[in-house]
């Protein structure tokens, strides 16, 4: 009968044991995909212009750009009212639901184009081709990022076969 007892005991708290950890392991699990999921929306909120980050970063952008390409307070508030009627014309097209991923794409270039030419009349040739260089340096990092990140993908592809 002790015998009985003792195992009975014994397998109840191999199961608390199991089942405890699984839980951990669970509720882990799902925290982290919870801390994800809000860190991924806090990103596309940042990107997107949405609520008092996106706020912040575009006055970042433009103070960034006033320093670098030397704007008149003329031209600064230019590119402010530039910027402000791109970030509502994208969260108008964002907004939209049904409509086709390419059709989407083609609006959104348009808009992006006309923020350009805004742009190109707002500033000086010299300052524009300024612009134009920082963007296509930052194109440039952006491109060395992903293909850095493929190549370490692929090796550490390598290393599990």
């Amino acid at each position: 009968m002790k015998k009985q007892l003792f195992s009975f005991a014994l397998l109840l708290s191999l199961g608390a044991s199991f089942g405890s950890s699984s839980f951990a392991a669970t509720t882990a699990a799902v925290g982290q995909e919870q801390r994800q999921d809000r860190d991924h929306d806090k990103d596309k909120d940042h990107r997107h212009g949405k609520g008092e980050r996106g706020a912040q970063f575009q006055q970042r952008r433009i103070e960034a750009m006033t320093k670098e390409l030397g704007l008149s307070s003329k031209q600064k508030s230019k590119v402010e009212k530039i910027f402000q009627e791109q970030q509502q014309q994208m969260q108008a097209l964002r907004s939209r639901s049904g409509n086709d991923r390419s059709q989407l794409r083609a609006e959104a270039k348009r808009i992006h184009e006309s923020t350009d030419k805004k742009l190109k009349d707002a500033l000086s040739k010299k300052q524009y081709a300024q612009l134009e260089a920082k963007r296509q340096e930052r194109q440039r990092q952006m491109f060395d990022r992903q293909n850095n990140q493929r190549g370490n993908d692929r090796r550490d592809f390598g290393r599990r076969s």
